[in-house]
């Protein structure tokens, strides 16, 4: 009987560990580290924040913008997902978009999915802009300077799968609404 406690013990010790092996080989102590070993291209990372408990990075490869979610979790940080391809030299555009849904692995409702919409500003004259979302109010959009041009980005409470409405707001004082 003591033969069968002990091996019992010894199961469970051990199935706990391949649990707990195969948990951390997924996670990672640091961002850095998660990053480099998601096997996403990555020549430059633009910018970090944080939103939903998650770490939001948009990085580069070559000419394209693209954004990504790695999970904070108990054991380190776990890349997620990623999308993107806007072109930082689309410049007979002066504005441009994408948006993306990124989804958490282990997501439960659609509640959790981190929708956020970005691009590349390619006219210098542009200080600030607005995005409002369905049934959302008007929000300022993140403008960030990068090594390749400005990007910005929003988020939004709810799923996007339509390009939000858009106010752009010029040096100059003037402001136009759409995309143009």
């Amino acid at each position: 009987m003591k033969l069968k406690k002990v091996f019992s013990i010894s199961f469970i010790i051990l199935l706990g560990f391949i649990v707990v092996f195969t948990y951390y080989k997924v996670n990672y102590k640091t961002l850095d580290e998660a990053i480099s070993e998601s096997n996403v291209p990555i020549d430059e990372i633009f910018h970090t924040t944080d939103y939903k408990g998650h770490t939001i990075i948009f990085y580069g490869k070559d000419d394209i913008l693209s954004v990504g979610l790695v999970e904070n979790t108990l054991l380190g940080f776990r890349w997620s997902y990623g999308a993107g391809s806007k072109l930082f030299n689309e410049e007979d555009m002066i504005l441009t978009r994408m948006f993306s849904n990124l989804q958490p692995r282990d997501m439960k409702s659609y509640e959790e999915l981190v929708s956020v919409t970005f691009g590349v500003i390619n006219d210098p004259s542009i200080e600030e802009m607005e995005i409002k979302y369905k049934d959302q109010d008007f929000n300022e959009a993140t403008i960030i300077d990068t090594s390749k041009g400005r990007i910005w980005y929003s988020f939004s409470e709810a799923p996007v799968n339509y390009d939000p409405e858009v106010k752009v707001f010029y040096k100059d004082g003037t402001t136009k609404s759409g995309w143009y």
